[in-house]
């Protein structure tokens, strides 16, 4: 036997028409993200959990609290998250806003995918290389070590050296009044 009132429910279900895709809300939400966020990118691989990942998080401390010095979220200045190159690769919208991606070649794919896009700062041969676009046409930042130790010597320089300046450059890049 049926229920009249489950059947009834099931043709107005049937009737309803949604007002946009999954995919439109999506897409709007995954843009709306990333003109408001910085992206710290870490390897999805074993290696890169294991060593990458705790320094993205102290990073991202960092990178929070430069942020926070430089005015409020909200005012221009966008949130931290961290990712794995999987979900950075594989979102459009990410891959063209502000990100710092952070590993090595063998264990961080977006490290690869950026390697031969942004030009060369700093280089210490057998080390380490930090590469971005000084001139702000490219938002986003490429910290490659040859291991663990080594990126983690690239993220340090990169605060020392070349935060500040890439912050104020991001933030002119995302902020409200850029983008529309």
């Amino acid at each position: 036997m049926t229920n009249m009132k489950d059947a009834n429910d099931v043709k107005k279900i049937k009737e309803l028409k949604p007002t946009k895709s999954v995919k439109d809300v999506h897409a709007s939400s995954s843009a709306r993200r990333a003109s408001e966020v910085i992206t710290i990118v870490v390897g999805s691989h074993p290696d890169a959990e294991r060593d990458d990942r705790p320094l993205a998080y102290r990073f991202q401390k960092r990178l929070e609290a430069a942020v926070a010095a430089g005015g409020s979220p909200g005012e221009g200045f966008p949130q931290v998250q961290i990712v794995t190159d999987l979900w950075y690769l594989n979102d459009p919208t990410l891959v063209a806003a502000p990100a710092i991606v952070l590993g090595t070649v063998n264990t961080n794919a977006a490290v690869a995918h950026l390697a031969s896009r942004l030009p060369q700062t700093l280089v210490v041969d057998g080390e380490f290389e930090i590469q971005l676009d000084q001139l702000a046409s490219d938002p986003r930042v490429c910290l490659r070590g040859v291991d663990a130790p080594s990126t983690e010597r690239a993220v340090r320089v990169f605060i020392e050296k070349f935060l500040a300046q890439w912050l104020e450059s991001t933030r002119v890049a995302v902020s409200p009044t850029h983008n529309r």
